[in-house]
């Protein structure tokens, strides 16, 4: 591994003026990849050319944010050792740079990490190997993730390696929680709610969901839905993809309602929010304007499964602290404790299922904190580990019903 003090390359990399390039690269040519200052790498795509001995490239690139920060890593010599390498923590990969070494008929290899105001990554993952020598192979970066690292595995006489990528999840401090978005499109319609986005019940004591589980039949719990003709089909689109994420972690099916006596009835009306659990025949769950987003369907769905948020917890005081001189008046009750079955899963304060700590402020203090200081409450992402195990865990899903990424 050499340190990347190349003025030649420096010079290259300004000639391209900073413009992603979409097509692929010549076989034993130069590749250069940048995304805008505004993006970052969402796929990696490559073809193995069998007669030249030597990969083509492709990428595309999603929208972040303006980013800052930004440096090259060293130059990877594939000729002298494999790739293994990771953007600091909160960085993600905006640029990728390869050179052909004609001699050694061999890569060489660099990477443009890049970071944001506030931005936090969490959560990170690495995959398997994606491709078998001389394999073509296309990956994209999963879902609101971000690629944040390399790796190749040993070169077979061909000079050709496998490939992995690490990925982590990423949240913008500066942003809107998930459930400060939620607070926000109920403000019209929050005395009919509980915690901002929990409908009121008159059938039970709303402390308690006691028999409010779906069915599981086979080993997979039926959750049957009806989406109403008000949404677009893009956004029908949205919230299937959603659907599908707790299809391929858990247990939980949410298929077409037909013949079933209870159901989940995904309306446009006002706001964001929904049932705890399951109620009996139709409940409504409402994605108003501004609610159809991946974040916020989880949330809303996750309620309706039959979970409180998660500050709620019995064992909450253990973690947070509560400021209620700080929270609007009327709004206290937000922040009662709940009788809840904690799962003996810990208390996560990435949760989605979790407030921000702006949420009900009447001052612009923050109304919630956590007792780990170096702990970041509130997110803007999709579901969390635990998220994920505290469903399987309600609903004894078995491994056999969970799809792996």
């Amino acid at each position: 591994m050499s340190t990347l003090t190349l003025p030649a390359l420096l010079l290259m990399l300004s000639l391209f003026g900073g413009k992603t390039t979409v097509a692929f690269n010549q076989v034993k040519g130069m590749l250069y990849k940048k995304c805008d200052e505004t993006q970052v790498i969402s796929m990696v795509e490559s073809k193995y050319d069998a007669s030249f001995k030597d990969r083509q490239w492709n990428t595309a690139c999603k929208n972040l944010k303006q980013l800052s920060e930004c440096s090259w890593s060293p130059l990877f010599f594939l000729t002298s050792g494999e790739i293994k390498f990771n953007c600091p923590a909160n960085q993600v990969i905006n640029a990728i740079y390869s050179g052909y070494d004609h001699e050694t008929k061999e890569r060489n290899w660099s990477f443009r990490c890049c970071g944001a105001s506030n931005l936090v990554t969490f959560e990170c993952s690495e995959t398997p190997m994606i491709n078998f020598f001389k394999e073509n192979f296309i990956w994209p970066v999963p879902g609101d993730n971000y690629l944040t690292g390399v790796t190749t595995y040993f070169s077979n006489g061909d000079g050709d390696h496998r490939w992995g990528f690490s990925y982590c999840r990423g949240i913008d401090l500066d942003g809107v929680t998930i459930n400060s978005k939620i607070i926000s499109s109920n403000s019209p319609i929050s005395h009919y709610m509980e915690e901002g986005d929990v409908m009121k019940s008159t059938k039970r004591n709303a402390n308690v969901c006691s028999n409010c589980k779906w069915p599981k039949i086979n080993g997979l719990v039926n959750v049957p839905y009806k989406l109403t003709e008000d949404f677009s089909s893009d956004e029908k689109q949205q919230i299937q993809n959603s659907m599908s994420s707790f299809h391929l972690n858990t247990c939980v099916r949410f298929v077409p309602q037909s013949t079933q006596s209870s159901w989940v009835n995904i309306v446009k009306n006002s706001g964001c929010w929904s049932w705890i659990g399951r109620t009996g025949g139709r409940q409504d769950l409402s994605l108003g304007s501004g609610c159809v987003t991946h974040g916020i369907i989880q949330h809303e769905l996750i309620h309706a499964l039959g979970f409180w948020h998660e500050q709620s917890r019995t064992d909450r005081d253990l973690y947070v602290r509560i400021h209620l001189e700080n929270v609007l008046d009327g709004y206290q009750r937000n922040f009662d404790l709940h009788e809840t079955n904690n799962l003996n899963v810990p208390y996560d304060y990435s949760s989605i299922m979790h407030y921000g700590s702006l949420d009900f402020s009447r001052n612009n203090r923050f109304t919630i904190t956590p007792i780990q200081t170096s702990a970041t409450i509130g997110q803007r992402v999709q579901m969390t580990e635990n998220d994920i195990l505290k469903i399987n865990k309600l609903y004894d899903c078995g491994e056999d019903n969970i799809k792996e990424f």
